[in-house]
């Protein structure tokens, strides 16, 4: 056999150990990915409501503004507000609220975000202790992705685990998991999985990160397989490379 034979013969080989560990190391990989059955974007709200019932006298944010803290939300007229103030009791401090001479209270945005709900409108009757408004929280979005496991893939679900969030346009977000509940129906482990991300911000992605949208995710599990050690190596240097 001639040089140049074995030459050929050499190359081939390495071509055929190139392709059967590629093959190999993208079997492996999808073997620690995992799709949600269902997962949307939410967000971290908190509601105001009124201490006094009476009547709404005005507006002043609506569905989907962005409000500071301390920003007014709607004004309420109120006759047992109005007793109160002129009584020995007098009324109690909140920080949901501001009281004015005359019966007026003005419910205020406790902390900055977007007002998601207004549940009362100018001239409407309110009674005491009913949620008026509802604001999520800015900078406190998540999405909660719903997967259903068996045992060993729930095994290797851990925290701080790499997960894809794919939005309905298909641009992808890099998020991690923060919170995993579970519960155990028929052998299958259906798994509730918290995942932040930085890039999870009000209004970006031509709009679609916003509470309600629905996202896929994909959940990268922890890899025990034999390979294990050889893919960490192979995919750090390719990120070393840039690549």
């Amino acid at each position: 056999m001639t040089w140049a034979n074995r030459f050929r013969l050499l190359l081939g080989l390495v071509v055929v150990v190139a392709i059967a560990l590629g093959a190999t190391l993208i079997l492996s990989q999808r073997e620690t990915l995992v799709a949600s059955s269902s997962a949307s974007v939410r967000a971290v709200s908190y509601s105001i409501g009124s201490d006094y019932a009476g009547t709404v006298v005005s507006q002043q944010a609506n569905q989907g503004d962005s409000v500071k803290k301390g920003q007014s939300l709607l004004t309420i007229q109120s006759a047992t507000l109005l007793r109160d103030q002129k009584s020995h009791a007098g009324v109690p401090k909140s920080t949901a609220y501001k009281v004015s001479t005359a019966g007026m209270m003005t419910l205020v945005a406790t902390e900055p975000g977007i007002v998601s709900r207004i549940g009362a409108h100018v001239g409407g009757f309110v009674s005491a202790g009913s949620a008026l408004a509802t604001v999520d929280r800015e900078g406190s979005l998540y999405v909660l992705a719903d997967f259903r496991l068996d045992p060993y893939d729930f095994s290797r679900v851990e925290k701080g685990a790499v997960v894809d969030l794919i939005l309905p346009n298909q641009q992808r977000l890099a998020g991690t998991v923060t919170r995993i509940d579970v519960t155990t129906i028929g052998g299958k482990a259906d798994a509730s999985i918290e995942v932040h991300s930085s890039q999870l911000v009000t209004g970006t992605h031509d709009g679609l990160v916003a509470p309600g949208t629905p996202v896929t995710a994909n959940l990268h599990l922890r890899d025990n397989g034999p390979l294990a050690g050889l893919k960490e190596g192979f995919v750090g240097l390719l990120e070393k490379m840039g690549l």
